[in-house]
């Protein structure tokens, strides 16, 4: 472009780094949602297809998730050893051997003790990645493409969870309609998922920048051990810190026990109080029809508060997160055999937990934004998030197969009377412009 001016040839130098950069974003955060999303959505169903007991699968799939509780304890050491690109790359091939392992399980039919070490190791390696990718995300942006990325980084790790329920689960279910026995149809799903792990370890191998920056914060001269305790302590000592702690454990107390049960309530038998969905029906119904509205939701939240600010949308944002769980009530006492109730009852469900969910991540945006320990603070806010998931888990199989699933989501909706609480309470000092748009 002879003559061009030189801003426009600035433009179009940043258009290409953007491009780049969009790449390994979005197949960084593909990758790094597909582990989490094994483990806390497709193991569930696979151990349903096997024959576990709803209280097996429930206690499995929490102790599964203590890393992701844990990973605030190990986080200062991904930050003081080694290079963020060299931790994610070896936590992805560490994945992809795990989810060999996983098929490996199946195929031998092993018990279900080391079904649970399998996939306790895989949840492992899947939060340390984390902690490297959201590390290496902000050494190789500057803040103002962490911003600009912000949305594609969370559409692409959204979109491995729609993979996950509407491609791996169904799938599974394909090879099943064929003769297939359910051992051998997951073994197949588990040896492809390790397949496409190593490829992204590939991929990422070849295209992840380089960062100047991406260095162990174990040279600077302040302690590993100093670091840590100051890091801790300061957390402690934010301002509301115990009302913050009382959202992040109960803001989703009934809902987090809903999601729990709701894909094993969708596929079990009509004489168990389920609703007999097979693998086809439920990732086309749930992975793809309800993560679109769950989608919806947040984006539509996200555009609400950019106008009016959190304070304003705290209060529907509670109660849309709530109020669907009434269709699960309906669809336990009536068990309709209509997909499009279903899917109907699922995307209203889903898309109010897209909407309320958003509220509950901004706070915590609030509550870590302006320290200077904001990335490490908000990585024990997510440690005390994954929390409220794990413990809930541990007794919602064992609970439903005691009262049935009807008396269950009843239970469920008794437990959202917390977050209705909480809201009230930190509406009475959360800034009414907070998340407002200058």
């Amino acid at each position: 472009m002879l003559g061009a001016p030189k801003n426009v040839l600035l433009s179009e130098k940043k258009l290409s780094f953007s491009g780049v950069a969009a790449l390994w974003v979005a197949t960084l955060y593909f990758a790094q949602g597909l582990p989490n999303a094994i483990v806390d959505l497709v193991a569930p169903v696979a151990m349903k297809d096997l024959g576990f007991s709803n209280g097996v699968i429930t206690f499995v799939a929490a102790w599964a998730y203590l890393p992701w509780v844990l990973k605030a304890l190990w986080s200062p050491l991904v930050d003081s050893v080694g290079h963020k690109r060299g931790w994610i790359l070896k936590m992805q091939i560490a994945g992809a051997l795990l989810a060999a392992a996983l098929a490996g399980t199946l195929f031998f039919n092993v018990s279900a003790a080391v079904l649970v070490a399998v996939l306790f190791a895989i949840a492992v390696f899947s939060a340390t990645h984390d902690i490297a990718a959201d590390g290496f995300y902000m050494l190789a942006l500057d803040s103002g493409r962490q911003a600009f990325f912000s949305g594609w980084r969370s559409t692409f790790f959204r979109l491995s969870q729609v993979f996950a329920k509407g491609g791996i689960i169904a799938a599974a279910g394909l090879l099943i309609g064929t003769g297939a026995s359910a051992g051998t149809a997951w073994t197949q799903v588990f040896l492809g998922i390790a397949a496409l792990t190593g490829i992204f370890a590939l991929i990422h191998a070849l295209i992840l920048p380089r960062p100047s920056n991406d260095v162990p914060a174990g040279t600077e001269k302040t302690s590993f051990v100093s670091d840590f305790s100051d890091t801790w302590k300061t957390f402690f000592k934010k301002e509301h810190v115990g009302f913050l702690l009382f959202l992040l454990l109960f803001f989703r107390f009934g809902e987090v026990q809903i999601s729990v049960i709701s894909p094993l309530f969708f596929k079990d038998a009509i004489e168990h109080g389920g609703l007999a969905l097979d693998n086809k029906m439920f990732g086309l119904l749930n992975g793809t029809f309800g993560v679109a509205a769950m989608l919806s939701g947040g984006v539509i939240a996200g555009w609400l508060v950019s106008r009016n600010g959190l304070r304003a949308w705290l209060w529907p944002m509670i109660w849309l997160l709530n109020l669907p769980d009434f269709i699960y009530v309906a669809l336990a006492h009536w068990q309709p055999d209509s997909a499009a109730l279903i899917g109907a009852g699922i995307v209203v469900e889903q898309f109010g937990y897209g909407f309320g969910f958003t509220g509950y991540m901004l706070y915590m945006l609030y509550a870590c934004a302006g320290t200077r320990r904001a990335v490490a603070h908000y990585a024990i806010c997510t440690a005390f998030m994954a929390l409220g998931v794990m413990i809930p888990k541990l007794w919602s199989g064992a609970l439903q197969q005691i009262i049935g699933y009807e008396n269950f989501f009843w239970w469920a909706i008794l437990c959202t009377l917390p977050g209705f609480w909480i809201v009230a309470q930190i509406r009475k000092f959360l800034p009414a412009d907070f998340g407002k748009k200058n």
